[in-house]
């Protein structure tokens, strides 16, 4: 008979999605189904009515169930919107970054050499820079729905792509950086010929960026 309970449960719960918050409510129900069933043999019923009046103690689980559903959609659908809203923060960063030398350009193409302009160019960098920060640091984790290896591998999937993000983030900062110095010099001491020295000086700081960023993910 209790194979035939742990059969009834497991018919209740075929709808149910496969993930571990669902089958630890399943255990529980039939634990504590079983126990019901015990304790009426105990006071007397046969097995036939223990299993009726166990059965009908379990009620309609229906809408726990629905539950469950919903909460996986929810966090399918707030994954999405957090993709969505991750590229747009991406692409306007980018765009600023993309803009950013152009009031310097047409200051200098002008003949006037305006503080406002480096100001301008400053302040789209800084912007931008804090957007990619601002999105690496709020990119959402993945949660494991179980202790299987798949999902295990979704986790450090996850986790891999978020340190990959937050990596970005930080060498596109770093080489707005090296090219705002690199017109500031430029522009203001006029030593075109050699001020290109600052971007293998970058490559090189960014290397060391790069090595850093490694051996942080390789200690997870």
């Amino acid at each position: 008979m209790i194979d035939k309970l742990r059969l009834y449960v497991e018919k209740l719960f075929e709808g149910a999605p496969k993930t571990r918050k669902a089958y630890e409510l399943k255990e529980e129900l039939l634990a504590n189904l079983i126990d019901k069933y015990n304790d009426l043999i105990a006071s007397g019923q046969n097995e036939s009515e223990a299993y009726t009046v166990a059965i009908a103690s379990i009620g309609d689980v229906d809408e726990l169930i629905a539950g469950l559903k919903e909460s996986n959609v929810f966090d399918a659908n707030y994954m999405q919107k957090e993709r969505k809203k991750s590229a747009l923060l991406v692409s306007v960063a980018v765009m600023m970054y993309i803009l950013s030398p152009i009031a310097l350009i047409v200051s200098e193409e002008s003949g006037e050499e305006s503080v406002l302009s480096l100001l301008v160019m400053f302040v789209m960098v800084a912007i931008a820079t804090g957007l990619l920060i601002y999105n690496g640091m709020t990119r959402p984790r993945y949660n494991k729905q179980d202790d299987t290896i798949v999902e295990e591998f979704k986790e450090w999937k996850s986790e891999n792509t978020r340190q990959n993000q937050m990596k970005k983030s930080v060498i596109s900062a770093f080489w707005s950086i090296v090219v705002a110095i690199y017109f500031i010099v430029s522009f203001g001491f006029g030593i075109w010929a050699y001020s290109w020295i600052i971007f293998i000086i970058g490559a090189a700081i960014k290397q060391v960026i790069v090595a850093y960023f490694d051996i942080k993910g390789s200690d997870k």
